[in-house]
């Protein structure tokens, strides 16, 4: 049978027109969650007497209202995996309303069903929303399910792919970063305040699930295994450099840009990294413009950026609340983003009690709340550092071999 606009049953009655409307919910299984738009009631109502059972099915009579589904599924963390959207529709059309929800969900699968659409219309579709099938109305419901069947197989390859990409890559980062830190413990410092402070500004902003901003956060300081450890401990207590030390500071993001760019799926990442400095100017200035908001990817970019400016600011002794405004005097943040930084900011400060132990004694999960230096004045871990299982035996070698100075300061987090 074809699938083809009814009139609702007399116990059915239509929504108002331009109001989201929910389906009622099935019994079928997590993950099958999919988003029907369409301007017209008994289209729906007939996708949703084909369709319920199958599916967990949400209905939306515009595209205003399904972007509304979109954020309302995304907070109760049950993201829809297909959205099928007809084309031509008041206000916002099929090919408009499918490239907003690629803003918001980059990994829904999107599909087209419609009556009619011009080629130019077809087109936007499928560039700009990256669009997965295209449907013609009447359809067959066999058609119809296959497609959908289709749709949800693809969404969970995306899914299956991005959870290895990011178990794989981050567990390979998190090793990288942890031998670097070994060998630069300033930079090593820097990288904890960078990995704290961009994890709260991406959930200040709604970007948890973006996994580039704390693999970014991780690689940020590569470049500086080129820069003398000197200056590093300069740049860390915010001493001022000499021309000669800041240029070479001011190099590293640049040297860790071209590493990074050779590893696939990295490109953006390395930009970030490489575009990381943020010269800033006197919070007591003349104010400039602040920027619209931003989509996605320009909110992601726009707070990986800030964030290392913060750090720049904060580690010079500047005041969170006077950083932020320096960084608001620069013209290049969306003000969400500098509320997200200076919320974010309160967590930079590690809490937990203040204890002394010996150098044996050192435990993973300890926050250091001293350097740790050996008894020949070489600095092995710098203040802040959270410890790891290599750092505690790297701390322990060191304390058989050489000697540290003890006692140290730690700070233990209860639970």
């Amino acid at each position: 049978m074809t699938l083809l606009p009814q009139t609702p049953p007399a116990h059915t009655s239509p929504a108002p027109a331009g109001t989201g409307v929910p389906a009622q919910r099935t019994d079928a299984p997590e993950g099958r969650r999919i988003l029907l738009v369409d301007d017209e009631q008994r289209i729906l109502d007939a996708l949703r007497r084909t369709l319920r059972g199958r599916y967990d099915l949400t209905m939306a009579t515009s595209g205003d209202d399904g972007l509304d589904a979109v954020r309302a599924a995304a907070a109760e963390g049950r993201p829809f995996a297909v959205v099928v959207s007809d084309m031509m529709m008041p206000g916002m059309n099929g090919a408009e309303f499918l490239a907003a929800v690629r803003t918001l969900d980059a990994d829904m699968v999107m599909l087209i069903l419609s009556g009619q659409a011009d080629l130019t219309s077809t087109i936007s579709a499928v560039n700009n929303a990256n669009l997965f099938r295209f449907l013609t109305k009447p359809c067959e419901p066999a058609d119809l399910t296959r497609a959908l069947d289709d749709a949800l197989r693809q969404h969970q390859l995306v899914q299956a792919e991005r959870e290895l990409l990011e178990r794989t890559l981050g567990g390979a980062v998190d090793v990288l970063t942890e031998v670097l830190s070994l060998a630069t413990p300033s930079a090593a410092a820097r990288t904890d305040r960078m990995r704290t402070l961009t994890a709260g500004t991406a959930a200040a902003l709604g970007l948890e699930d973006d996994w580039r901003l704390p693999i970014a956060a991780m690689l940020s300081q590569v470049g500086c295994v080129a820069v003398p450890p000197a200056v590093l401990d300069d740049v860390v207590v915010g001493r001022t450099l000499s021309e000669d030390d800041a240029l070479m500071y001011r190099a590293h993001p640049a040297l860790a840009e071209r590493l990074l760019a050779r590893i696939p799926r990295l490109g953006t990442v390395a930009t970030w990294v490489g575009a990381q400095l943020v010269e800033l100017p006197d919070p007591a200035g003349p104010e400039a413009p602040v920027p619209p908001p931003a989509d996605r990817e320009g909110t992601a970019a726009a707070a990986f950026a800030a964030v290392s400016g913060f750090l720049a600011g904060y580690e010079a002794g500047l005041a969170p609340r006077d950083v932020v405004r320096a960084l608001g005097r620069t013209g290049r943040f969306p003000q969400a983003v500098l509320d997200a930084v200076l919320v974010a900011s309160d967590g930079l400060e590690p809490k937990g009690r203040l204890v002394q132990v010996r150098a044996a004694n050192v435990r993973a999960g300890m926050v250091l709340a001293c350097d740790v230096v050996t008894t020949t004045g070489l600095v092995l871990v710098r203040k802040g550092e959270k410890v790891t299982e290599v750092l505690a035996t790297r701390i322990e070698n060191f304390e058989r071999s050489v000697g540290i100075v003890e006692p140290l300061e730690v700070l233990v987090v209860d639970g």
